[in-house]
């Protein structure tokens, strides 16, 4: 399956394009706070699955405060032919916008393999947060089935100039995913914030467990846990420790 979905949310809490195709659609919902464009991202179809494209492009206009919440975790599905899916994440905020996203947990199955990618473009001044989490779902992995496999990468530019770029491997060797890059963890948790608001500054509540200064004002937080809760949590902490900093 390939598919496409795009919103574009305008100041004044308001969404002036919308264009969805399963499983990526968008419906706004009641804000929190007057004046945001609220989004909601609901599976309409299983997937990914074994094959898939899929791509969500969110546009935040100039002087835009917008939100991205899931109603629910994304579950990536393999096949016998371990075909790969994959899932982009785009962004752009225009100058002085504001966006927080949590597009939810992806979820990989036994023989899963998922490449997923977030491509964020910030104009002057925007604000950002955004959260990433994957599950690699070891536990119910049959035997002699392959294990779930993903990579997580990201590319953030800043008025042009690259803020952030990584690639989380995590289809290598068994061993080598268990002992180094997940520690024996099944979740990988991360959270990027960039703007006034926040604090640049690098914090190592523990060895899986860390917030590291991208900028003056940008920080990537990026936390192993054994279950999603506990992941969440300790990204939420090291979120408020960032925020307190600028206070």
């Amino acid at each position: 399956m390939i598919a496409r979905s795009r919103a574009v949310a305008a100041p004044g809490g308001r969404l002036i394009e919308l264009a969805c195709q399963p499983p990526l659609t968008l419906r706004q919902i009641a804000a929190v706070r007057p004046g945001v464009c609220a989004l909601c991202l609901v599976g309409t179809a299983a997937g990914p699955l074994a094959g898939d494209d899929l791509t969500l492009r969110l546009e935040v206009l100039a002087g835009t405060n917008a939100s991205l919440q899931a109603a629910g975790a994304a579950i990536a599905q393999g096949r016998a032919d371990g075909a790969a899916s994959s899932l982009r994440l785009e962004a752009v905020l225009g100058a002085d916008a504001a966006l927080r996203a949590d597009p939810g947990a992806l979820i990989v199955r036994a023989g899963g393999r998922i490449a997923a990618r977030v491509e964020i473009d910030l104009g002057a001044h925007a604000q950002l947060e955004w959260h990433e989490l994957i599950f690699l779902d070891t536990r119910q992995t049959p035997l002699g089935a392959a294990r779930p496999a993903a990579t997580l990468r990201w590319d953030v530019t800043r008025e042009g100039v690259p803020l952030l770029r990584q690639l989380i491997d995590l289809t290598s060797v068994e061993s080598f995913c268990d002992a180094f890059m997940l520690a024996g963890r099944r979740v990988l948790a991360s959270a990027l914030l960039s703007g006034n608001a926040v604090r640049g500054q690098t914090i190592v509540a523990r060895p899986t467990a860390v917030a590291q200064q991208l900028a003056d004002d940008a920080v990537l937080i990026t936390v192993l846990a054994d279950d999603a809760a506990a992941a969440q949590r300790e990204v939420a902490d090291l979120c408020d420790q960032v925020r307190r900093g600028c206070a």
